[in-house]
Order: C-alpha cells, then sequence, then structure tokens
C-alpha cells in the first residue's frame, strides 16, 4: 500500500490531544465507578471502538492507494512569437520611462493569461536572432522579457522580413504536426519597415498564422533617449520618433491580423493578450498515464458506521 502524503504534526497532534482526553475521561469514570461500587470495565468498549474510527479517518486523510490504474490526458494549446522591435526609435520618450520599458513591463504584467500555450521571442532590429525558443515557462519568458534592449544589435535598422522568416522557420520545424494555432504578436513603433516581401505574406496565409501588431508610441513622437542626452542627425538635430500606425494597420490588415496601441492614454495590451489566450485550442497530443487508486473512502466509510455505533451503543457504569 501506498500513501498520499505521510503523517503530519497536525495528525500527530490529533492523536495525542484524542489520548490526553480518554485517559481523563476513562480516570474520572473509574474513580466514579469506584466510589458507586461497580466497575468501569464497559468504558473499554467505547475506547476501543472511538480509537478504531479516529485511527480510520486519519489513514483516510493521508490517501491510501493500492492498485493502478490507466487514464488518457489530452494537452492542448497554441504556439506564439512575440517579435520585438528593438531598434532605437523604441527608446523614444512620448511614453513614460520609455516606449520599449513601457511595453516590457505591461507584457510581463499580463503574461500569465496564456496558461496553457507556448511563447517565444524573436527580436529584430537591422537582423533578427531567436530571443528564448517556444516555452511553457513563463517564469523564464518573464525574465527573457526584462532584458530586451536596444543594445542588443550594433547596427541601426529594422528588417522585418528577417524576422518574420525566422518565426515560420520556427513554427516549421516545432515538430508537432497536430499544433496548428500559431499566432506572432509583433511590437513595434512601425518606422522604416520598408516594404514586405510577397513570399513572406503568401507563407504566413497558407500557414494560417494569426497575426497581431501593437504599436507602441504616439503619433505626435519623442526624443530618443541616448545615454544623457536625445539622439541628433547628421546636422546636430534632435530626431523625433513618431508611432507609423498607418503602417502597422496597413500590413495587419494584408495579413488578415489586427492592429492594437500603446501609448500614455490607450493601454490594448491586456485586452491583445485575452483575445490571443481566446483563439480556439488545437489538440496537441494524448498520453495514457498510469496512476495509483486512492481508495481512501472505504477507510471513511468504515470509520463513519463505527461512529454511528458508537453513538447507539449506551454503556452504563450505575447499576439501580
Amino acid at each position: 500500500m501506498n500513501w498520499i502524503k505521510p503523517l503530519t504534526i497536525v495528525e500527530y497532534v490529533f492523536i495525542g490531544i484524542f489520548l490526553l482526553v480518554y485517559i481523563i475521561y476513562f480516570v474520572r469514570t473509574y474513580i466514579i465507578a469506584k466510589r458507586l461500587g461497580t466497575t468501569a470495565r464497559s468504558v473499554v468498549i467505547k475506547f476501543f471502538i472511538r480509537t478504531a474510527y479516529l485511527g480510520l479517518f486519519i489513514i483516510g486523510l493521508l490517501g491510501p492507494s493500492f492498485g493502478v490504474s490507466e487514464i488518457e490526458a489530452q494537452a492542448s494549446g497554441k504556439d506564439i512569437y512575440f517579435a520585438f522591435d528593438v531598434s532605437r526609435s523604441m527608446d523614444a520618450i512620448d511614453i513614460e520611462p520609455t516606449r520599449l520599458e513601457k511595453v516590457k513591463f505591461e507584457i510581463i504584467k499580463n503574461l500569465n493569461v496564456l496558461k496553457s500555450d507556448r511563447v517565444g521571442i524573436v527580436v529584430f532590429s537591422s537582423n533578427a536572432y531567436v530571443h528564448i525558443p517556444l516555452t511553457y515557462d513563463k517564469d523564464a519568458l518573464k525574465l527573457f522579457v526584462q532584458k530586451l534592449s536596444s543594445d542588443l544589435f550594433i547596427e541601426s535598422g529594422t528588417d522585418l522580413n528577417s524576422a518574420l522568416k525566422l518565426i515560420q522557420t520556427k513554427f516549421n520545424s516545432a515538430n508537432v504536426p497536430n499544433r496548428k494555432v500559431k499566432v506572432i504578436i509583433m511590437v513595434s513603433d512601425g518606422e522604416d519597415f520598408g516594404q514586405l516581401e510577397p513570399e513572406v505574406i503568401q507563407d504566413l496565409r497558407i500557414n494560417r498564422v494569426n497575426f497581431l501588431a501593437l504599436g507602441v508610441g504616439t503619433p505626435t513622437g519623442g526624443k530618443i533617449r541616448e545615454g544623457s542626452s536625445f539622439k541628433q542627425d547628421k546636422d546636430g538635430v534632435e530626431i523625433i520618433s513618431k508611432l507609423d500606425a498607418d503602417y502597422l494597420k496597413q500590413l495587419s490588415k494584408v495579413l488578415n491580423g489586427k492592429y492594437l496601441q500603446l501609448s500614455n492614454q490607450i493601454n490594448d495590451v491586456s485586452a491583445m493578450l485575452k483575445e490571443v489566450s481566446q483563439l480556439e485550442n488545437n489538440w496537441i497530443d494524448t498520453r495514457k498515464m498510469t496512476v495509483a487508486n486512492n481508495k481512501y473512502f472505504y477507510f471513511v466509510f468504515l470509520g463513519f458506521i463505527l461512529m454511528i455505533i458508537d453513538v447507539l451503543i449506551t454503556i452504563r457504569t450505575i447499576k439501580l
């Protein structure tokens, strides 16, 4: 026989209290019976009955198990990749403290909404690479989101094509044929994207990838923090980076996706992740598991029968 949990201090305390109270009760009954010239031997019957059902209840609490049964466990979920734009324009301060820091904070705060999904991160600027592959570990994801920085790339630029191609490659190599729900959440201000290659668009459409674009920034724009000052152009004029919402909206339309926004006045991050979590999960895998059978109810049932017997039986210690 196996046990789900061992005896703990709680069970030992209850056993100790029972024995202490019953010893006091037994001694008191014995003294009264002796004074009245009767016997207290019959009290012992009650003691054994009560000890028996208390022991049975404790055994049931510990979860005795014997024998095994086979059950089927099904897993379902989605594959989700965040495509983070970490170009220098994401350091603009039109959103406090910066665009990148604000979106990092909001995603970390709401990431647990994606409970049963595998989530990965691809970062892109002049190029793209996998920051963290698909994983169920939300704590690890939060750590990697916190490490996002515009310093991850030396060269400036925004190459969205390389990011989307890389994500599609990772989706195709995930080696899980039944996982059909795939999602890309692109986080960017939309600046300097250039043209999306037709084959990239076609590939995303054929594979039915769900696409969401989160535009980070404001139309009025903001300066780009660079050390203790702000980034300047070759003429020494401070650069103003502006959110290109029109481009992101057009991109979402082309990819049959949806555009959302994050600024000081608008925060669609929570709604976006909830919407992704509500996408229909697909069956991934079914596995057979062998589990021990918990037979606690036999002991609890027998304990209740003894308790009823204890209530119905009356023991006389005084003869009239």
